[in-house]
């Protein structure tokens, strides 16, 4: 199987799981300050996907030859070898799971907007 679609296939696992936790704030916030489920659970799924973009843009910057070279440059010796395909697709797998959170949440503010 082709990395890239494996990788989109366990984000979709991984943001059910996300969702999952994310469901699991959101009522416990619902019962502690009295915050609306659909506000909170909202707000919950900007957070997770905006960090999730965030590790994967950072994964995805990591892994480039300029970075490595400016690396070796700054630190005056040549950084760990890694597997630039493989660092690809962790950082494809991070910012799809960070794209599929923030449809879902722009999906969810329409629909009770």
């Amino acid at each position: 199987m082709n990395p890239y679609a494996s990788a989109a296939l366990s984000s979709l696992e991984e943001a059910a799981i996300f969702n999952l936790g994310g469901a699991a704030v959101a009522f416990i916030v619902l019962f502690i300050f009295q915050v609306p489920l659909s506000a909170s659970f909202g707000f919950i799924i900007l957070i997770e996907s905006t960090g999730l973009m965030l590790v994967g843009g950072a994964l995805g910057v990591a892994g480039q030859a300029t970075t490595r070279k400016i690396t070796e440059m700054v630190l005056g010796k040549k950084p760990q070898t890694m597997d630039v395909a493989k660092s690809d697709v962790k950082a494809a797998l991070y910012a799809m799971t960070g794209a599929l959170l923030f449809a879902e949440g722009a999906i969810l503010a329409v629909i009770f907007a």
